[in-house]
């Protein structure tokens, strides 16, 4: 899978729990705080998005600590 079809199932993912807004936002804003603001991601960069997301106050609120650290082990394999 690639990075940009694999950031598509995290928004599915996240949308389930946040809506569609706040899941753009909030993964808008991982991109935004990395290398790769804009373009296409590697598998590196994507990791970093990754790890951004699952970082996020609001994420880790809504998931907990468990369910967001085995989901960052599910979306970090996604690209291979």
């Amino acid at each position: 899978m690639t990075p940009h079809e694999a950031l598509a199932e995290i928004m599915k993912d996240l949308s389930a729990f946040f809506g569609d807004g706040l899941a753009a936002r909030i993964v808008m804003s991982a991109r935004s705080a990395g290398p790769a603001e804009t373009g296409e991601l590697d598998r590196k960069q994507y990791v970093e998005v990754v790890r951004t997301v699952c970082g996020d106050a609001r994420v880790i609120g809504m998931l907990g600590e468990l369910t967001v650290g085995e989901k960052q082990s599910i979306w970090e394999q996604l690209v291979n």
